[in-house]
């Protein structure tokens, strides 16, 4: 190889990393508390706890901020992620035995709706339950003002006036168990405490427990939460 080649290949090979992170956006990461997902019963959940047909509600980071969990069948990720003040990030995508289980913030980016005892307005369309408002199944939707997410895109909006995508929740498996890690993409947490500072006092005590942070979380299906699960 002469010196003209050589120093096209050092060049190209040095470059690569770059233009590959200025395609496909530089990985987002906050870490937080590792926490171990568990079930009901207190022993760590194992991955055939997690019905493909069915959503679960589990909290993190914080002890009141919801999310979702849920087993979408096949593999997906890593995706390019687009926010609204036009960055990007990579999304990592499932994870366990087929890369097929993903979580996201179920705290709405519009108006911050999100899953109460009482009902819950932002749901996940499993296969089979197709959402009138876009017309497929897989896909989480939000009744209050009509926004829907898409989970296999790393929670990218599809429709509505959301303005982001769901704040990821950033999971790992090990040894067969799940472990929530941190986030990924913008977070609504401190407008969510911000908006909702009386209610949680109301059901937590104080804003200071509502906002510590875990170290495990009870997963739960979502109708074993809410009294109704409002879908449109």
């Amino acid at each position: 190889m002469d010196r003209r080649r050589f120093l096209k290949v050092c060049t190209a090979v040095a470059f690569a990393p770059f233009m590959l992170g200025r395609s496909f956006g530089a990985e987002s990461f906050k870490p937080y508390k590792k926490a171990l997902l568990l079930r009901e019963d207190g022993k760590p959940l194992r991955p055939e706890d997690i019905d493909p047909s069915k959503e679960y509600i589990f909290f993190y980071p914080y002890r009141s901020t919801p999310c979702l969990l849920i087993d979408l069948g096949k593999k997906v990720g890593p995706v390019e992620v687009k926010l609204k003040n036009g960055t990007s990030y990579l999304w990592r995508g499932g994870v366990g035995p087929k890369g097929s289980v993903v979580a996201f913030s179920a705290i709405c980016t519009h108006q911050l709706s999100f899953p109460k005892k009482e009902y819950s307005l932002i749901n996940y369309y499993p296969e089979g339950k197709v959402s009138k408002l876009v017309g497929r199944d897989k896909v989480i939707q939000c009744c209050a003002h009509m926004s829907a997410f898409d989970p296999e895109r790393g929670g990218k909006v599809i429709e509505g006036p959301a303005p982001s995508p769901l704040t990821a929740i950033v999971l790992s498996y090990e040894d067969g168990k799940f472990y929530a890690l941190g986030t990924s993409g913008e977070e609504v947490f401190e407008d969510f405490f911000d908006a909702y500072r009386s209610e949680l006092r109301k059901v937590y005590g104080s804003t200071r427990i509502a906002k510590e942070l875990v170290d495990s979380c009870v997963v739960l299906e979502m109708e074993k939460y809410t009294e109704e699960v409002v879908r449109c």
